[in-house]
């Protein structure tokens, strides 16, 4: 699901008809299930001891057989539970392979067309923005329909809700589109809630029955569930705190089924991949065709050698590397919720499937796992001859050339969804690239020819160029990946677009000055949230410093608006939303991306006694620990689940949710939250 872009974690990833899956034909002998047995033995410690891992479950298949299954790491910190083939994990965005299958399903009983307006299956879907109507079911499986991205409230929670999915279609109405539909493929989340909204209309079923009677009970997949069935939460895997690594996180819960909401096991997975072989028993040839057709080349897209972002209908990529480099096509997705992270990879040709779990990790560490077993699986089954190419980018010459005149032309302001870069050029041939969090510390990247610029690293190699596409100019990234001992990915991306300076008169200028003193504080998010656990709770403004008239990379556009400019395909504009500042009895607030936020400057003073009670708009209060408590003891009495703590970098120290009711010691220079149903009351007490 969200994956917050940052530049080192970018630079590093015929019709059947039977009743059940039947085996994929094969002339070939079965692999040496103990050589694969030992290699996923050996990559999933490795996800575990050096890759972040608490846990890892794997499964492999062939055809109808598993051949490897296994776990790694440990059920809880300090527990003898051991893991098993049946623990579930949440599975993250792998659940939009269902989502888009589902559509497919629907268009092959002919209830809907890939190319028809979702308009027209959904009449309640408008928007503030008259391009809404051009919305095509296909723009909403390959991530073009030009939706901000990730809008809805408590998506994310640790108790089941339906809020993210009741209300998404009302939050759709107040908001613009980023982009023209069909422009591009950007990676969206919304376009996937919406996609679970048409199914339920055209089906006349919730989506969860509509996907256990279509897929998963003709498959077999017993252990495969959305929250809004009988889930045994307790029973998975522990996950834990990211800022406090031994302290215990209730299961990950996304309420967008979806997009990203349903638990699996990885053997169950595999089942799944029966559905995407040749002869599959719950699709069509036709569908599985139109699913694996790289949908993102058909628009804004950048040239590329490898990938392992092809956006197909549902897949993150359709052309996956190493395997596309050897001729084979290999469907890939992955998943990664706020603590687990799925693979789910099929190599229809030869009729195999692999899927990696974990709590904690990354995908993109269990998709190299996945790709290294499924390669190592190919040669056993004698499918290929030798190890498959990997893509090699070129190295520093020992005569650097001089950079062309209209490359130097490239040099200025760049951004993404939520940075700005400089670029600059050298008469050594250097190009140096700046970010704005660190404006004194450019890092240099040296001319290799043609226009292009390397960085090596000894895990990751990048190299830099520019290239032209729809009216824009954008630096092009191509990352070669390969950790000694887990495998490869390559990846091909647009990452940032060029801007250009946008000058302020001196009353907006001063608007946005005094904003940067201060940052805004989440209102409107349920107490369940896994926000306020997990991602801080809070919205900084401060206008820039490095570039005129900009404020997170959003475009100032008068004293209580900026908006989100970039447009960037894959994932360099997702989760885009506009800032708009408005002031109520007084008061100044935030609306970004559907939520909204309060200056922190109207947070009341923690002090013992207090009383506080939630108002009629549901909105959580924010209460600021003075220095003088530091140390001492914090009591909050009510009925309510929505206690949090925060220490000063708005990290969160206690959260009641996560950890239960009992008494904390305060930081100086945090925030207490408060939050619940209207009407909720606490009751503070401080003591030494």
């Amino acid at each position: 699901m969200k994956k917050w872009k940052c530049l080192l974690a970018l630079l590093i990833m015929a019709s059947g008809c039977t009743a059940q899956p039947q085996p994929t034909p094969s002339s070939e002998p079965a692999p040496d299930t103990a050589g694969l047995t030992q290699t996923a033995d050996q990559l999933a410690e490795m996800l575990v001891s050096q890759l972040g891992a608490a846990s890892v479950q794997y499964a492999l298949m062939d055809g109808d057989t598993i051949l490897v299954s296994g776990q790694k790491g440990v059920f809880a910190k300090g527990s003898d539970q051991a893991l098993s083939a049946d623990d579930q994990y949440a599975i993250g965005s792998v659940s939009k392979v269902f989502t888009a299958a589902a559509v497919m399903k629907l268009q092959e009983e002919g209830k809907l067309k890939l190319d028809q307006p979702v308009a027209e299956l959904l009449p309640e879907f408008t928007m503030a923005d008259e391009r809404y109507s051009e919305i095509t079911v296909r723009m909403l499986l390959n991530h073009s329909a030009g939706l901000p991205g990730s809008t809805f409230d408590e998506g994310f929670v640790f108790t089941p809700s339906t809020t993210a999915h009741d209300t998404f279609l009302e939050t759709l109405k107040t908001m613009r589109l980023q982009a023209d539909p069909g422009a591009y493929s950007v990676y969206s989340n919304d376009c996937y809630v919406l996609a679970e909204l048409v199914v339920e209309k055209v089906s006349g079923q919730d989506f969860t029955s509509y996907l256990r009677s279509q897929f998963l009970e003709p498959l077999g997949m017993t252990r495969t569930q959305t929250p809004v069935e009988n889930v045994d939460f307790s029973a998975m895997p522990k996950v834990y705190s990211a800022s406090q690594p031994e302290r215990e996180i209730p299961a990950d819960i996304v309420s967008v089924i979806g997009t990203g909401g349903l638990f699996s096991t990885a053997e169950d997975l595999c089942r799944w991949g029966q559905a995407f072989m040749p002869g599959s028993p719950v699709l069509s040839a036709d569908s599985l065709s139109a699913m694996s057709e790289n949908e993102a080349a058909k628009g804004i897209w950048p040239s590329e050698e490898a990938n392992s972002l092809d956006y197909g209908l549902g897949w993150d990529s359709v052309a996956l590397a190493p395997f596309a480099q050897g001729g084979i096509q290999a469907l890939t997705k992955g998943g990664d919720t706020m603590y687990s992270h799925a693979n789910f990879t099929v190599v229809p040709e030869y009729g195999l499937t692999c899927v990696v779990l974990s709590s904690g990790g990354l995908s993109s560490y269990n998709q190299m796992m996945a790709a290294t077993l499924l390669e190592q699986a190919l040669l056993e089954k004698g499918a290929i001859s030798e190890a498959l190419p990997h893509y090699q980018l070129p190295s520093v010459p020992e005569t650097i050339p001089a950079i062309p005149d209209e490359v130097k032309d490239y040099a200025g302001l760049y951004a993404d969804s939520t940075s700005l870069y400089r670029i600059d050029f050298t008469d050594e041939g250097m190009l140096n690239f700046t970010v704005e969090q660190m404006p004194d510390t450019p890092t240099p990247l040296t001319h290799v020819g043609e226009g292009k610029f390397l960085l090596p690293s000894p895990m990751t190699n990048q190299l830099f160029s520019f290239e032209e596409k729809g009216g824009n100019t954008y630096l092009k990234v191509e990352a070669v990946t390969e950790i000694s001992g887990l495998g490869y990915t390559a990846a091909t991306v647009y990452y940032a677009m060029k801007v250009e300076e946008n000058p302020l008169s001196d009353t907006v200028k001063s608007a946005w000055q005094q904003r940067s003193a201060t940052s805004y504080l989440l209102l409107s998010e349920d107490a369940s949230s896994q926000i306020y656990e997990m991602i801080l709770p809070v919205a900084p403004a401060p206008i820039s410093t490095f570039a005129e008239g900009y404020v997170n990379a959003h475009r100032i556009v008068d004293e209580n608006r900026a908006e989100a400019i970039v447009q960037i395909p894959g994932s360099g504009s997702r989760d885009q939303f506009d800032y708009q500042f408005f002031t109520k009895d007084g008061i100044e607030y935030l609306q970004a991306g559907g939520d909204v936020y309060v200056s922190a400057e109207a947070a009341k003073i923690l002090e013992d006694g207090l009383t506080v009670t939630i108002g009629e708009d549901g909105y959580t209060q924010w209460l600021s620990i003075p220095a003088e408590l530091e140390g001492k003891t914090l009591t909050v009495s009510t009925e309510a689940d929505g206690v949090f703590v925060y220490n000063p970098a708005m990290l969160c120290q206690y959260n009641r949710v996560t950890d239960g009711d009992q008494p904390v010691t305060l930081p100086a220079g945090g925030y207490l939250g408060l939050a619940g149903d209207p009407q909720a009351m606490f009751t503070i007490t401080i003591s030494d």
